[in-house]
């Protein structure tokens, strides 16, 4: 909780915000600082809290850039501010610990943090969002009653595609070395109905890959991030060591920094490795499809022509839709695109 609300406050590295643009976030409700967002969650929170409570739920409002950048500053504003109301109502205004507008990325958007209290004031997130099933209907409800108004559309509820791409981005960003599994190709079922041709395969074999590849790179982001937060965090405890214990201590604690700050080097080293091979074998597959589909158009013109031309001779035809495929090949080259890794 406490990492997050740096992030919402700017007070540890962003590597997706623009820091001249900073000036720009606005605080709709809450403290100005991580700080004095703690210290309104201890005022509020039990005396007894169980060791797998959930502290904090926050809530991140956006929508397309699209839609987003289209909008006046006012239109941006009045959407924020009806979504925090829809969370106010959910919660209770008391239970609302900060609300935060950033404009400092590329998209606007706010993040709401709360403290999960039941009507017996226990911390019982479970209460407020429930199942998956709950969590749906308060999606469908805060398009109808925040998004619609101001123009958005609620996602495609239950679609299958979207979350097995989601699952693939969230198995890499949990674990940056995960294996990339590429999707079995779809055989068909009664005399082949429903079967994938090469280039539908090949194009779904890419998008896994991609998705891994996006997993990955924000896990390395992510990684970076937090190695800033520690190294600074060892640094400000070396500086108050040397200042209260004198040089020994120091040195020490001073070598443990080192240390950790060579392995956590190493592992962002090794991550680095890992979105480089993704993103080549994602530029790989993107090649094979793209191959594929132009091997398809040769065959294709040498069916409407070529065959009348050459009076069925098998071997003549042969030749000629070979040549015509290399011919296609180089007018159309594609070029591999290793610039997409976010």
């Amino acid at each position: 909780m406490g990492a997050s609300l740096q992030h919402t406050f700017r007070e540890r590295e962003t590597p997706n915000a623009d820091p001249a643009r900073i000036r720009d976030n606005t605080v709709l409700a809450g403290a100005e600082d991580s700080r004095g967002v703690l210290d309104a969650w201890r005022a509020r929170a039990p005396e007894k809290i169980r060791a797998n409570a959930v502290h904090g739920l926050e809530y991140f409002i956006g929508g397309s850039p699209g839609a987003l950048n289209a909008m006046s500053r006012e239109d941006q504003d009045a959407y924020f501010r009806r979504a925090l109301d829809w969370i106010e109502e959910r919660h209770g205004k008391e239970n609302v610990l900060s609300a935060v507008i950033h404009r400092d990325e590329a998209t606007p958007h706010m993040t709401v943090m709360t403290i999960p209290l039941d009507d017996r004031g226990r911390l019982n997130a479970r209460a407020l969002v429930g199942d998956r099933g709950k969590l749906s209907a308060m999606q469908t409800d805060f398009a109808e009653r925040v998004g619609k108004p101001h123009g958005l559309e609620r996602g495609v509820e239950g679609s299958k595609a979207t979350h097995e791409r989601v699952q693939r981005a969230y198995a890499h960003l949990n674990d940056p070395e995960h294996a990339v599994e590429l999707p079995e190709r779809l055989t068909g079922g009664f005399l082949g109905r429903g079967k994938e041709t090469d280039e539908e395969w090949r194009r779904r074999a890419s998008q896994a890959a991609t998705d891994a590849l996006r997993g990955a790179w924000t896990a390395l982001h992510r990684e970076r991030r937090d190695h800033a937060a520690r190294i600074s965090e060892l640094r400000g405890e070396l500086a108050y060591e040397r200042a209260r214990n004198g040089p020994d201590e120091a040195l020490e604690l001073n070598q443990t920094l080192l240390a950790e700050n060579t392995a956590l080097r190493q592992h962002i080293n090794a991550l680095e490795d890992e979105a480089d091979g993704l993103a080549q074998e994602a530029a790989q597959w993107k090649q094979k499809s793209e191959s594929a589909r132009y091997m398809a158009r040769a065959i294709l013109l040498a069916g409407k022509g070529v065959v009348r031309e050459l009076g069925g001779d098998q071997n003549a035809i042969g030749v000629r839709a070979k040549a015509m495929l290399v011919e296609e090949r180089e007018r159309h080259r594609p070029e591999v695109d290793d610039e997409g890794h976010g």
